[in-house]
């Protein structure tokens, strides 16, 4: 981890860290209201926290870029176009950024989701920043200012720069402006609610402190040291929830799309997709606001019944407790995040259903047939002694059902979060609160992310070589691949990460010795195949053995490309440009490095005027390009900029692989 990133992921652990410590007490004060026993508060506490802990770290991590990432709002706008023009165009009418840009993310897709060797992955990583610059520099072209336009454009631009402007570019640059206003109003909403929630936390907290007995001995005049940090810390973190809720909605259009799916859906014919999912939306609405209301409930009562810390609190107008941050600030921004995460479950829950008529069908037809070849295909890669391990077997029992009572111990912990609701009974508005929490958190814990077709190497076409050349226009039957693709590259829910929840790596710990021995049984027993035990395959090393009883996929080793795989050469020589440029301004920004500023845009200009000389029509995968690096740099930058230049920058634009680039 760099030095400078510290801040940044201190921020994010102590905001993190923040926005559970409300729904943990929450949970905790919550259970209490229903079964005062205290060591059952402390263990909802703990799985509400654990949980939690993912989705909101998740969450705030794409507030902060939002808020703090250099031109966020742009290069989401513009992964949107992409998405839609490459999508629906053919592959005939592309400019030739779109036939590179698809000629990267066919590399990307090559890689799969298989764990990978160490050079696989760092062959990906490469692929994925060529294709996240590519996606920087698109959006700068869609959203150039045409009058503060350099006119030294090569015809690789201006071949883009025409098609953007019989595609919609002026709308975009429209929708920039009002989505930009939207979103500063979503991050004044988000602050007031961050003001208001701090305020609130301080009574949440308050209650706690009186409850829990390690904190309880406390002397009430040093409560404050204590408690005000945590309730900042708690309200900026929960003004980031919100923000990144409210704005997700902004961006997906999310009440606009639920009714246009529901309405497109009521003009499909009969089928059980019709019948399902407006019950389901139905369902997940209703719950949505019921639960929106007991949390407003449930902070209008700790406000009401909890001690406050100052005594200048006891003077603040009944409207700014009562009035203003229950039915308003909580219940409003509450409502988004519920919403939100309701919606991408929805989704999901709307795809499956898509040929869920079909797989009912053929479900009873292929049942038995499923586990005969499950089965045979299973005696390939084990003996008996490998089928019958015991200690797999006890695994397999112990882990799933704790699995699932920690899950839901976990919803029961976050539906008493909102349980104390005047004039309705504890266990209706937790039971309502714990259903809706089901249907948030589906998706993260839950997700079908990796079940996307992919596209097979090429190599295993004949005309493999023309598909590099031209990706996928030689196959019109790969249109919905190229679909796959690019939502999975481009989607909003492409940004999620899905890693193991708290409790799972948690509950592999505790199993670790059974692992352990699972591994050596299945180890030392595969050693006697291909000998009196028949032909399954040998496990090579104990670590392959490990891996495989922790359900890891074995590392591969993909294939590096060829160069008629990779994008063009005027794409590499403009993505060397705009990587100087990125330079440029990260490092050189102080008027002492002019200089050295002035000395890189030479070489820019020279690249330029390589350019010059490029058709974009023409393939030019083999042609080499120079220009002049030494002599420029002197003083302390001086080494780093010649590393830069002559490594970094042409291991980035992928210039490596052909020799592109020659350092004179």
């Amino acid at each position: 981890m760099k030095i400078k990133k510290v801040p940044r992921y201190l921020a994010l652990s102590l905001l993190t860290s923040g926005a559970s410590l409300i729904i943990g007490f929450l949970s905790f004060s919550g259970m209490l209201a229903i079964w005062p026993f205290l060591p059952a508060a402390y263990l909802f506490f703990g799985l509400s926290v654990a949980y939690e802990g993912e989705i909101i770290l998740q969450n705030i991590k794409s507030a902060w870029k939002k808020q703090f990432g250099k031109n966020h709002l742009e290069r989401q706008l513009a992964n949107d176009y992409l998405l839609e023009k490459i999508s629906n165009t053919p592959p005939e009418e592309y400019p030739a950024f779109f036939k590179d840009y698809e000629a990267q993310l066919i590399l990307l897709h090559q890689f799969g989701h298989h764990r990978l060797s160490k050079a696989s992955k760092a062959r990906k990583e490469q692929v994925e920043k060529t294709l996240s610059d590519m996606e920087k520099w698109f959006a700068l072209q869609l959203f150039a200012n045409k009058k503060k336009a350099s006119t030294d454009l090569s015809a690789y631009e201006l071949n883009l720069q025409y098609w953007l402007e019989r595609n919609g570019q002026d709308k975009q640059q429209t929708l920039l402006k009002k989505r930009r206003t939207m979103f500063h109003l979503a991050l004044a909403f988000s602050a007031l609610s961050a003001v208001f929630m701090s305020l609130g936390t301080t009574y949440l907290l308050v209650e706690a402190f009186s409850i829990i007995p390690l904190f309880a001995g406390i002397s009430f005049a040093l409560w404050p040291i204590f408690i005000i940090p945590m309730a900042i810390v708690a309200g900026i973190a929960y003004g980031f929830l919100t923000y990144n809720a409210l704005t997700d909605m902004i961006a997906n259009d999310t009440l606009r799309k639920w009714f246009n799916n529901i309405r497109a859906l009521l003009k499909e014919p009969m089928s059980f997709r019709k019948i399902f999912i407006p019950i389901v939306t139905i369902l997940l609405i209703g719950l949505a606001i019921a639960l929106t209301i007991c949390t407003a409930g449930t902070w209008w009562t700790v406000a009401k019944e909890a001690r406050p810390l100052f005594a200048w609190m006891t003077k603040l107008p009944n409207l700014i407790m009562m009035g203003i941050i229950n039915p308003i600030i909580i219940a409003l921004s509450s409502m988004a995040f519920i919403f939100q995460n309701t919606s991408e479950t929805l989704d999901q829950l709307s795809k499956s259903a898509k040929n869920v008529g079909h797989k009912i069908s053929t479900f009873f037809k292929g049942f038995f047939k499923s586990i005969t070849d499950a089965f045979q295909a299973l005696r390939k890669r084990e003996n008996w002694f490998q089928i019958l391990n015991p200690f797999r077997l006890m695994l397999k029992i112990g882990m799933m059902p704790l699995k699932f009572i920690l899950f839901l111990g976990h919803l029961i912990g976050i539906g008493v979060t909102s349980d104390r609701v005047p004039g309705i009974p504890h266990t209706v508005s937790a039971t309502a609160g714990a259903g809706s929490e089901l249907f948030e958190d589906w998706h993260y814990f839950f997700s079908d992310d990796h079940t996307h077709m992919e596209i097979q190497p090429h190599e295993h076409h004949d005309d493999s070589h023309d598909c590099h050349k031209h990706p996928l226009e030689a196959h019109d039957d790969h249109a919905d691949h190229r679909k796959a693709m690019l939502e999975e590259r481009l989607g909003h829910e492409h940004e999620h990460n899905h890693d193991k929840d708290l409790p799972t790596r948690l509950l592999k710990f505790i199993f670790s010795p059974l692992y352990f021995l699972a591994t050596i049984w299945d180890y030392s027993f595969s050693k006697l195949n291909g000998t009196i035990l028949g032909k399954p395959q040998k496990i090579e090393t104990f670590n392959h053995a490990w891996e495989k009883q922790n359900g890891e996929q074995t590392a591969k080793r993909i294939p590096l490309p060829t160069a008629d795989q990779q994008p063009s050469t005027s794409w590499k020589m403009l993505h060397t440009i705009y990587r100087i440029e990125v330079y440029k301004e990260k490092k050189l920004k102080k008027v002492s490095q002019q200089s050295k500023r002035d000395a890189l845009t030479g070489i820019q200009q020279q690249l330029r005027e390589e350019l010059d000389d490029l058709k974009i029509e023409q393939k030019q995968e083999g042609r080499p390009w120079r220009y002049q690096a030494t002599g420029f740099f002197s003083g302390k930058e001086g080494p780093e900029i010649d590393t830069f230049l002559k490594h970094a920058l042409p291991e980035r634009v992928n210039a490596s692989v052909m020799g592109a680039i020659t350092v004179v």
